[in-house]
């Protein structure tokens, strides 16, 4: 499954933290799955797979903490 966003109206756009959140904690609990995601983002950003890893990390945290205030 492969999903493009269009981002025309970045101003406007907006994610449902509680969806991005259960979706990627699904992700990092299925090694494999997190595996193949962390290369697929490393692929297509250039970062290496370590950045990508404190990226989603840092990720999570912050959808952690957003979904807690609300």
């Amino acid at each position: 499954m492969k999903i493009e966003f269009q981002l025309d109206d970045v101003d406007n756009f907006k994610i449902d933290p509680h969806v991005w959140l259960r979706t990627l904690l699904a992700i990092s609990g299925d090694r494999e799955k997190k595996e193949e995601v962390v290369q697929l983002i490393a692929e297509q950003t250039g970062f290496p797979t370590e950045k990508v890893e404190v990226i989603l990390a840092t990720t999570i945290n912050v959808l952690v903490s957003e979904t807690r205030s609300n």
